[in-house]
């Protein structure tokens, strides 16, 4: 008897981390998704940011962080690139 329990546990144990390894990989791939909509003015600023000196200030800002468009446009705001924050 105590193996039958035994071996329905561990059944149990696998069928959860079956099902908890496909929400991992649900739960990145909407994190990528989100990482892709929200990196659009960084990406326009880093187009533009070898032709443009606003661009470029901006641009060694926030290469290495993972700021949101929000926090870009309110980075741009500060230092009072109005027309670059416009194109965003």
């Amino acid at each position: 008897m105590a193996k039958s329990f035994m071996k329905k546990a561990k059944k149990a144990v696998k069928s959860a981390k079956k099902e908890a390894k496909s929400q991992v990989s649900e739960v990145k791939a909407a994190v990528k998704e989100v990482k892709k909509a929200s990196s659009s003015a960084k990406s326009h600023i880093e187009s533009i940011a070898s032709a443009r000196r606003d661009a470029a200030i901006v641009w060694g800002i926030i290469k290495d962080g993972s700021q949101s468009d929000a926090e870009i446009k309110e980075i741009c705001k500060s230092k009072g690139f109005d027309t670059l924050l416009g194109e965003l």
